[in-house]
């Protein structure tokens, strides 16, 4: 079973007026090795005696899911195309970013590499140089 089934089964039983201790054992008797914890169903008739509806997981704060925002990747090229002697610290301080995020759009993101002062189109370089 998945977390939020477990969740629905516990919010079931509460519903029905049974305390957690006997939501466990029915549960465990039921389950077995695959039941909650007592502390797991504890917790949750306690979010459901706090007026909780749902039984998903709530969002979690922090970072977003993707760190470097298409647009970003957007300006950051057409940066590169207007000046290719432009710097990553320039790009970063542009577009109010790390210069480590700005580095990681060049090279991963965009695919260029710095070679003397000027970025390049990185499957270029390495053409030229295998031609060498």
């Amino acid at each position: 079973m998945e977390k939020t089934e477990y969740r629905a089964v516990i919010k079931y039983y509460h519903v029905k007026g049974m305390t957690p201790s006997e939501i466990h054992e029915d549960v465990v008797t039921t389950l077995t090795d695959t039941a909650s914890s007592y502390a797991t169903v504890k917790h949750w008739v306690n979010e459901f005696q706090r007026d909780r509806e749902i039984v998903e997981d709530d969002s979690e704060p922090g970072r977003p899911p993707t760190a470097t925002p298409e647009n970003n990747i957007d300006l950051a090229l057409g940066m590169l195309m207007q000046d290719r002697q432009i710097s990553c610290r320039e790009i970063a301080e542009r577009l109010g970013i790390s210069t480590e995020r700005a580095d990681n759009i060049v090279t991963k993101e965009l695919g260029f590499s710095m070679v003397s002062a000027r970025m390049l189109d990185r499957e270029k370089s390495q053409e030229k140089s295998r031609a060498l």
